[in-house]
């Protein structure tokens, strides 16, 4: 592990979570005092050209080249700031998760991006707007509650008993597949997406109560408090 109190630590990413909240999650708890640098759409427009891949999120130490691809952030985040967020002794379980929770995501995934990106999916640009786009986007996501999120959910229930009832990749401390499942577990309780109440979750009693032990850790209310700031 390396100490990040002699480095100059910044994060590039819009305002919002996405792909960056678990990689701000892994920061905050290795403690690590970091920049999070929160980019409008007009200051993407001129930042894109100079980006690796196009893309954001970029994490950029002591001024170096930035580094992109925000799973492998997260993963170099966990093995070089923190011992416990990455261990090599619990890859297998950390990575066997990380698994599990792109599973969840890659089945939620159309149900979202349908309303965004619809054609993505062989829809017209502006479908979600439309009468029919709408009851589509209603009929999937109702749908998905029903017949893909409860084995889903099962999934990684199976995941924190196995690991005594904590965590999804550890026994003993959060690692950065924790980071990753609370991000999207709390996405569902937001209310920001159309037809997904905000107890959906709480028929799952195990994964509630792992959601709100994850967002209860003190190093977590910190951030999401000066977060708000």
């Amino acid at each position: 592990m390396t100490s990040a109190a002699t480095h100059s630590i910044k994060l590039t990413y819009f305002d919002f979570g996405g792909r960056a909240e678990p990689i701000r999650l892994a920061l905050a708890l290795s403690k690590i005092p970091f920049e999070d640098h929160r980019i409008s759409r007009a200051d993407w427009l001129a930042l894109k050209p100079n980006t690796p891949y196009g893309q954001v999120p970029l994490l950029t130490v002591d001024g170096d080249e930035p580094k992109a691809q925000s799973m492998a952030i997260l993963r170099y985040v966990g093995a070089t700031f923190s011992e416990t967020l990455y261990p090599r002794e619990r890859l297998y379980e950390i990575e066997e998760a990380l698994g599990v929770l792109d599973d969840f995501w890659t089945s939620w995934s159309p149900c979202y991006f349908m309303a965004m990106s619809p054609q993505i999916y062989g829809y017209p640009e502006g479908f979600g707007k439309t009468e029919e786009g709408q009851e589509c986007i209603k009929q999937m996501r109702i749908n998905w509650l029903e017949t893909k999120l409860p084995e889903l959910a099962k999934n990684i229930e199976h995941l924190i008993e196995k690991n005594g009832g904590l965590w999804i990749g550890s026994k003993e401390e959060p690692t950065i597949a924790d980071c990753v499942a609370y991000f999207q577990l709390d996405s569902f309780t937001l209310g920001h997406m159309d037809h997904i109440p905000t107890d959906c979750l709480d028929k799952y009693t195990s994964l509630k109560a792992y959601h709100d032990r994850f967002k209860n850790l003190p190093e977590i209310k910190e951030w999401y408090a000066a977060a708000k700031k």
